[in-house]
C-alpha cells in the first residue's frame, strides 16, 4: 500500500506556547518500500509515525492510503524501541494475540503463530515466556506479533536501538530477510546512519525541530543485502552523503 503524505503539521501545546514538532511534511511512500527516517533527537521522526499510524491526529494537511486493501488486517501496526509484550502470555499466546483480540477461532490463530515463530528463528520457543527470552529473541516475537496482524503498513520505530552491536548486526539481516518474505510497506526510524543505508530503499533525512524533509537520498545497492556490504565503497559513499546531509542539523540542535 502507498502513503501519501501531504503538507502535514504537527504543533503541541505546553505550559501555555505551541511547540512546532513537524512543518510542511510532503513525502510518497511506495508500496513495498522499505524507507528509513533519520535526523536528530527531537525532531518529529517518531511523530511521524504516530502520524502515519493515525494514533495522533496532524494538525495540518492530510494523509492517505492507496492501493487496494486485501490483508484484512490493520492499515498499520507499531513495532517499538520497548518491546511491549505481554508479560504473562507465552511467545505464542504474545503473537496469536491480534488474530485472538478479531476474533479468530483458536486452532487457525495458533497455527499461524507458530508459523510466523517459525519464520522470525524462535521455532522451539512457543511456551517460553518474554522474560525468559534474550534482547533480540523478544524483538522477534515483537516483530512476529506485528506481522501476525497482517497490517497493509509496518511502522518501526528504533526497534533494534536496545540491543548490543553483534546482536543488532544479526537483527539488521533477519528484519530484511522477513521483509524480503512478507514484502510489507516499511517506515522505519533510526539514529543509526549505518543502519538506514543497510535497510533502506530511501533515506529521508529530517532537519532539526520542527521536523522538516531535508533530503531524500536514494540507497543504490542490490538486495539482498548482507554486512560485507558495509566495508564498500558504494556503502561509505552513500553513509557519507547522509551524514553531510543530517551534520549541520545535529550541530544546530546540540
Amino acid at each position: 500500500m502507498r502513503v501519501c503524505i501531504r503538507n502535514v503539521g504537527k504543533t503541541y501545546r505546553a505550559r501555555g506556547r505551541e511547540l512546532g514538532a513537524l512543518e510542511d511534511i510532503s513525502l510518497d511512500v511506495a508500496e513495498n518500500e522499505f524507507l528509513t527516517i533519520l535526523g536528530p533527537s527531537g525532531c518529529g521522526k517518531s511523530t511521524l509515525l504516530l502520524l502515519i499510524g493515525r494514533l495522533e491526529p496532524p494538525s495540518g494537511g492530510t494523509i492517505d492510503f492507496e492501493g487496494e486493501r486485501h490483508s484484512g488486517g490493520p492499515l498499520t501496526t507499531m513495532v517499538w524501541q520497548k518491546y511491549a509484550l505481554f508479560p504473562w502470555r507465552t511467545v505464542l499466546q504474545n503473537v496469536a494475540f491480534g488474530r485472538e483480540v478479531r476474533g479468530m477461532a483458536k486452532k487457525p490463530r495458533l497455527e499461524h503463530a507458530r508459523g510466523l515463530i517459525d519464520a522470525v528463528g524462535l521455532k522451539g520457543f512457543e511456551d517460553s515466556y518474554p522474560h525468559e527470552l534474550s534482547g533480540g529473541m523478544q524483538q522477534r516475537v515483537a516483530l512476529a506479533r506485528a506481522l501476525a496482524n497482517d497490517p497493509e503498513v509496518l511502522l518501526m520505530d528504533e526497534p533494534l536501538a536496545a540491543l548490543d552491536a553483534q546482536t543488532r548486526a544479526v537483527m539488521q539481516i533477519e528484519l530484511l530477510r522477513i521483509w524480503d518474505q512478507y514484502r510489507k510497506t516499511v517506515v522505519y526510524v533510526t539514529h543509526s546512519i549505518e543502519e538506514a543505508v543497510l535497510l533502506g530503499d530511501r533515506i529521508v533525512v529530517m532537519s532539526a525541530r520542527p521536523g522538516r524533509i531535508r533530503e531524500i537520498i536514494p540507497v543504490m545497492l542490490p538486495r539482498p543485502r548482507t554486512l560485507d556490504m558495509i566495508v564498500t565503497q558504494e556503502f561509505h559513499a552513500i553513509a557519507d552523503h547522509a551524514w553531510t546531509a543530517i551534520k549541520s542539523e545535529v550541530i544546530a540542535y546540540a
